[in-house]
């Protein structure tokens, strides 16, 4: 009696599996959509990561470049305190940051401002647009990127 309840039972589970035989399909269907864009998303967000530090190297670089150039005839001498000190205009600063711009390969990358808020700081503003590897229904097409950089000029 037991064997044939087993035999019995075995069958009544594999008619069961037989019968949700295509709603497995289903499921791994969605499950590899689903998984896909995970992908695709984890893609777009390093994308724009790495876009964007790229961004702030290039506000950097050329707030770097734009401290560092000052006119010689800026340069005034100290005695007292045995320090030389210089004053960067607005001018130069805004030349040395589209000039950095020029020279380093800075696709996409525009200048927003570049000024000296004391006279020592280059302050350089940049910005530019995202574009992710792949477009799809839930990635935009475009996200506008701005990064700002400070460097200050010193004598040692």
């Amino acid at each position: 009696l037991s064997a044939g309840l087993s035999r019995m039972s075995v069958r009544a589970v594999g008619d069961r599996f037989r019968e949700a035989e295509g709603s497995t399909l289903l499921l791994v269907i969605f499950a590899v959509l689903l998984a896909v864009a995970v992908l695709l998303g984890t893609v777009s967000a390093s994308s724009l990561y790495l876009e964007r530090k790229r961004l702030f190297l290039v506000a950097d670089g050329a707030a770097l470049a734009a401290s560092q150039n000052f006119a010689l005839e800026s340069v005034a001498v100290d005695v007292s305190q045995r320090r030389l000190s210089f004053r960067l205009t607005p001018t130069d600063v805004v030349q040395a940051s589209r000039a950095y711009l020029a020279a380093a390969d800075a696709r996409g990358v525009r200048l927003v401002s570049a000024s000296t808020p004391d006279g020592v700081t280059a302050e350089v503003r940049v910005a530019s647009t995202w574009h992710p590897p792949v477009v799809g229904l839930f990635m935009p097409r475009g996200v506008a990127l701005e990064a700002t950089g400070r460097a200050r000029g010193t004598f040692f």
